[in-house]
């Protein structure tokens, strides 16, 4: 095992926690307690979010604390770990790992299965006039400042599965035109998402995974200029 698979082992068993709390099958003590609470969609929600956070914190806490570079119970030490082939997982890339994983959506860069990565903020219903909210794959039009035309962008939440009108979330994105955007797009970039002409929000691009779609950096532009002025 390398420190990249051990660092997103946690990340994974962290979800895999998450998911048994919340399975109505489960019998844990901590998903019975969330059972008898009875809380609505929402409150679980906001339940699931809370969980989520504290336990993203407790792992990348403990996984930083094996590199010595946090605290454990009070002591920040080195340690030495091992896996059964003998090959040492901490000495300093178990922390760098953990913040891509945990910090960074390395789990859904390293899939590639979307067009880019974005951190997306709903208006609120006094905002934006949507009234209910929204669940992971829904599917609104994506519309960018450099363009008139809009596209369909499949919203995948990541770490969430319902988005209530006001927050914030980052979610896998993938759109329907690409050939009509490619080369057009970059880290960074600022769009609207929208129900026909209405804004139900707003968003910021994180990661762009299909090549296609990213823009050509100045350093390229100015290569691939002086290219063509030397053929012609």
């Amino acid at each position: 095992m390398t420190a990249d698979e051990f660092a997103k082992a946690f990340y994974i068993e962290r979800q895999s926690i998450i998911d048994t709390y919340f399975n109505a099958d489960s019998k844990t003590d901590v998903s019975l307690l969330i059972q008898q609470l009875n809380l609505d969609d929402k409150g679980k929600e906001r339940l699931r979010q809370i969980l989520n956070s504290a336990l993203r914190d407790a792992f990348y806490e403990i996984l930083l604390g094996l590199d010595g570079e946090a605290s454990i119970g009070g002591k920040q030490l080195m340690y030495k770990l091992f896996d059964e082939d003998n090959n040492e997982l901490t000495g300093g890339e178990i922390e760098g790992f953990a913040y891509e994983y945990f910090h960074n959506n390395k789990l859904q860069v390293d899939k590639g299965e979307a067009d880019f990565i974005a951190s997306l903020t709903y208006l609120t219903t006094e905002q934006g006039r949507r009234q209910t909210p929204a669940f992971s794959g829904y599917r609104p039009q994506v519309k960018f400042e450099f363009a008139e035309m809009q596209t369909s962008g499949q919203q995948t939440f990541i770490d969430r599965k319902i988005v209530y009108l006001g927050d914030t979330v980052e979610a896998e994105i993938k759109i329907i035109s690409v050939d009509y955007f490619a080369g057009q797009l970059k880290d960074e970039m600022k769009f609207d998402f929208r129900e026909g002409s209405k804004i139900i929000g707003t968003g910021q691009i994180k990661h762009i995974l299909n090549d296609k779609l990213r823009q050509a950096s100045t350093s390229q532009l100015v290569t691939n200029g002086l290219l063509l002025c030397w053929l012609t």
